[in-house]
């Protein structure tokens, strides 16, 4: 397993105190880095399959306005 160094700034640090010692507080901060890394991989995929799309602006606001019009459609709304 990968080992990550986080810094505290002086002043966070003078804040929380003691508290980064516990193991719930390490286990609260592992769990937030691990779900931030999800996170930004997930960003990084869709980017990716983003960047290879043909579909355009003018596209996508036709596919928009298809939807909205099979939702008024389908829920018989005006």
């Amino acid at each position: 397993m990968a080992e990550v160094v986080v810094s505290i700034s002086d002043g966070l640090s003078r804040v929380v105190g003691s508290e980064l010692a516990r193991p719930g507080t390490k286990i609260l901060l592992r769990e937030a880095v691990e779900q931030k890394l999800k996170l930004l991989l997930l960003f990084k995929t869709v980017d990716d399959i983003l960047k290879k799309s043909k579909l355009t602006d003018e596209g996508l606001e036709e596919l928009v306005e298809e939807y909205r019009e099979n939702l008024a459609d389908k829920y018989e709304v005006i």
